[in-house]
């Protein structure tokens, strides 16, 4: 197997894996924004759980991704 070829598959993998937990966090979004509008728990309430889904997404996307080198979202050096 080619180095290129390789490469192509671990893209398509991680391609598979970001729509994956796009969808997650867009759902998970979209479930707690009826919650706190159904429930009433407020702004305060609501922003922070919006802000829970999206560190839980990006943890989630550092915890699944391959390392390859870099650390980090932001490959500034690599």
């Amino acid at each position: 197997m080619t180095e290129k070829n390789h490469q192509d598959q671990k893209a398509v993998r991680r391609n598979k894996i970001d729509r994956r937990l796009d969808a997650i966090g867009w759902g998970a979004f979209f479930v707690w924004t009826g919650i706190a509008v159904l429930a009433d728990v407020g702004w305060g309430i609501g922003m922070i759980g919006v802000g829970l889904i999206i560190l839980g997404s990006l943890g989630a996307r550092e915890y699944l991704s391959e390392p390859d080198g870099c650390s980090g979202t932001t490959k500034v050096n690599c």
